[in-house]
């Protein structure tokens, strides 16, 4: 009977595809709508005072003028502050589709259905449609429209080569005029288009295909420089000059490291270690996602540091990638094996119940480490004492949620595990495939529910949201420093807003600076303390002289004001 029933559903999926794909995109909108409304954080609240014209900013982004553009048309459809994030939302969406169809045009349904479901759960995917910026989903547009004009040039009769060629140049020159890193998927498909040529082509055609390299290059400098005539607030000097922002001889690799790792734990296993998979014919088909993978990692980790950026922001671009990438795999996997038999159920109830357990686990008590030194958390890791949570924030956002460092460990531990076994014995790989999937959901559903609605470990927005409100509504509060800035946006609107207090290291440069400008200001702080702070910091010691007169707590989370008029002077160092 069940059998049966599942062969109806399939069949029905088989018939209406447009149907299908329609439900998969309100799932993909429906999983990231509780998310429109949470508040934008540091460098995203940066976008609506930039992009507003009433506001008369004279910061412009730096970066070609179609970012500030897009942000700045929508600004005036939806609002310039609590409906941002409908901005890549709206964007995530698109490229939804057109994933669907850059892989159903490439290598039939079934793989699409994949890709785009892997694209739907992963939770990278949700941060990136809800982020105010332009890596996760903005430049991804182009580059799937890029794609999709690739193909078909490849493809197509004659006549219609010059429509899709051009449809390719205007996407090209679209991710350029948002920002100039997307030189790394021209790079990628560039490489893709020599390689599919390396035995047919001449020097004459070496020499034309420079051409017209070179003449794309001299168009764009020509259009970027016609375009400050058209878009006041761009300036292509800063646009071409921001890397020098990420150069670095002195570089602190570690820091960098720990950010990649990050990308990783909000990546997933699952999501990354399904390509080992992918079936050899796949290999060549998929050239400008590797390549693309290759040269993002050479330019963001190798060739600047970005660390003192937003890493995990910039590496939103392996999510299109990889959903190519471990969509081909899965189907691969799926389609060499018997899809009925009675062992691949077995192993698919077996990831189920281990990935319950994994999720449980998340109950037992947890420490809650600070953030600095990390010398701390590094220290339990490396004692095997996981029973601890995880701080997840960045400068755009999120605001700060906590996830068990048990639970992710574990489930990379089983996974990596699981990968070695297919990769030594091919005839399991099925198996590990289907044992793997509950886990995957499971670790990015995780992720998605404690950023959107902090379940186990609390929810920070809520905390943050209930403190400015009683901030707002405190006559004696005239001025407030966030820590971190949590809140900054919020207590800025309420016009309470002094600055933003940082405590990582590389701030810290002139430790004496910083208690001047304590005892100058000696007003009210706000601590939402997602990640908290060492309790023996010169911090810490400063609040705890300042009275407390605003606390709230939301399991592991808590919002603190403290009124710091009647503090001591701290001692200089």
């Amino acid at each position: 009977m069940l059998n049966n029933n599942i062969q109806t559903v399939k069949e029905f999926f088989r018939k209406h595809e447009y149907i299908s794909i329609f439900l998969i995109a309100c799932f993909f909108i429906l999983i990231r709508l509780p998310g429109t409304d949470l508040p934008l954080h540091q460098d995203e609240y940066k976008w609506p005072q930039i992009v507003n014209p009433s506001l008369g900013s004279e910061t412009e982004i730096p970066h070609p003028p179609l970012s500030q553009f897009i942000y700045r048309t929508a600004g005036e459809l939806v609002g310039f502050n609590v409906n941002f994030r409908f901005v890549p939302l709206f964007f995530g969406t698109i490229n939804l589709l057109l994933l669907y169809l850059y892989m159903r045009m490439k290598w039939g349904r079934k793989p699409a259905f994949i890709g785009v479901s892997l694209f739907t759960l992963s939770y990278f995917s949700t941060l990136a449609s809800l982020m105010v910026d332009t890596d996760g989903q903005i430049l991804p547009f182009f580059f799937l429209v890029a794609l999709i004009a690739y193909e078909k040039v490849k493809r197509v009769k004659a006549t219609y080569t010059f429509v899709w060629g051009v449809l390719l140049v205007l996407s090209l020159i679209g991710g350029l005029f948002v920002k100039v890193s997307f030189f790394l998927p021209i790079v990628a498909i560039t490489f893709d288009f020599l390689w599919l040529k390396r035995h047919v082509v001449s020097k004459k055609d070496l020499l034309r295909y420079t051409a017209y390299g070179l003449g794309f290059i001299g168009f764009m400098i020509l259009a970027l420089s016609i375009s400050q005539k058209i878009f006041p607030f761009f300036s292509l000097e800063k646009s071409l000059t921001y890397w020098q922002h990420f150069w670095n001889t002195d570089r602190n690799w570690f820091q960098t490291l720990i950010q990649l790792a990050k990308v990783f734990l909000y990546t997933s296993p699952f999501f990354i270690l399904i390509s080992l998979y992918i079936n050899k014919k796949y290999i060549r088909e998929v050239l400008p996602h590797i390549a693309y993978l290759v040269c993002g990692f050479i330019f963001y980790i190798v060739l600047f540091d970005f660390s003192i950026g937003a890493l995990d922001r910039y590496f939103q671009f392996i999510i299109v990638p990889l959903s190519v990438i471990g969509g081909l795999s899965i189907f691969g996997l799926l389609k060499e094996g018997d899809v009925e038999s009675k062992r691949k159920k077995e192993f698919l109830l077996l990831g189920i119940v281990v990935s319950l357990v994994l999720i449980l686990l998340q109950t037992l008590p947890h420490y809650i480490p600070t953030l600095h030194p990390k010398s701390a958390w590094i220290s339990r890791i490396l004692s095997l004492q996981w029973n601890f949570v995880y701080p997840f924030s960045g400068g755009s956002g999120p605001l700060g949620f906590y996830v068990s460092f048990l639970f992710m460990a574990l489930s990379w531990l089983i996974s990596v595990g699981a990968i070695i076994l297919g990769l030594i014995k091919k005839e399991v790989r099925v198996y590990v495939c289907m044992f793997l999937i509950p886990l995957g959901f499971a670790y990015n559903a995780v992720f998605t529910e404690e950023y959107l609605f902090g379940y186990f470990n609390g929810f920070a927005p809520k905390l943050m949201t209930d403190a400015v409100e009683f901030m707002k509504n405190e006559r004696d509060i005239l001025f407030v420093t966030p820590y971190n800035d949590n809140g900054g946006n919020e207590i800025r609107e309420v016009g309470k807003y002094r600055r933003r207090l940082y405590i990582d290291p590389k701030f810290e440069v002139n430790m004496n600076e910083k208690i001047d400008y304590f005892n100058a200001h000696k007003e009210h702080y706000f601590v939402l303390n997602v990640p908290r702070f060492d309790s023996e910091s010169m911090y810490q010691k400063f609040f705890d002289t300042c009275d407390i007169i605003y606390n709230t707590t939301d399991k592991k989370m808590s919002a603190i004001v403290y009124d710091c008029r009647k503090a001591p002077d701290l001692k200089n160092i």
